[in-house]
């Protein structure tokens, strides 16, 4: 627990012991469950941020990734929204 959300120093240690130990049992988990890909918090997050990209409101997703700025929300979601050129190569493929 962080009684200190001013240290900065303390909390970014923090996150980064939970981030740790987080990815060591999503590891367990896959290594349980036979995915042979690797799995980590990171690649979790990433595979939300894919999955959600065009079901979940921006405004919300801000909030789910606790970043400050919308702008940084932006940014980060436009790697994973490829809805819109999907659809255009499915209709050049497709017809």
């Amino acid at each position: 627990m962080v009684e200190d959300f001013d240290n900065t120093y303390l909390v970014q240690r923090k996150i980064s012991y939970g981030i740790k130990t987080s990815s060591k049992y999503l590891k367990l988990v896959a290594q349980r469950a036979g995915i042979t890909k690797p799995l980590s918090m990171h690649i979790a997050r990433h595979s939300f941020g894919g999955i959600s990209g065009d079901k979940i409101p921006i405004q919300l997703l801000q909030k789910l990734y606790r970043h400050t700025s919308i702008t940084t929300t932006i940014e980060y979601q436009k790697s994973f929204t490829t809805q819109d050129l999907d659809d255009a190569l499915d209709q050049v493929i497709n017809g």
